[in-house]
């Protein structure tokens, strides 16, 4: 019976783990608000594109 808890328990670890070893979403790094802020900027506040810095990937 412990073997079984024990294994059940090792399991879910182990997608827990697995889980949250995932890639960040982009809008949640540095370069990824940099970008959204520059999007929205160009196209809600009608902003030049010249007066910011480029963005590269």
């Amino acid at each position: 019976m412990k073997g079984i808890i024990a294994e059940i328990l090792v399991v879910a670890l182990m997608l827990v783990l697995f889980a949250s070893c995932g890639p960040r979403p982009q809008y949640k790094t540095a370069k990824g608000k940099k970008k959204l802020k520059y999007y929205n900027s160009v196209q809600y506040d009608r902003v030049d594109v010249a007066d910011y810095k480029k963005i590269r990937n």
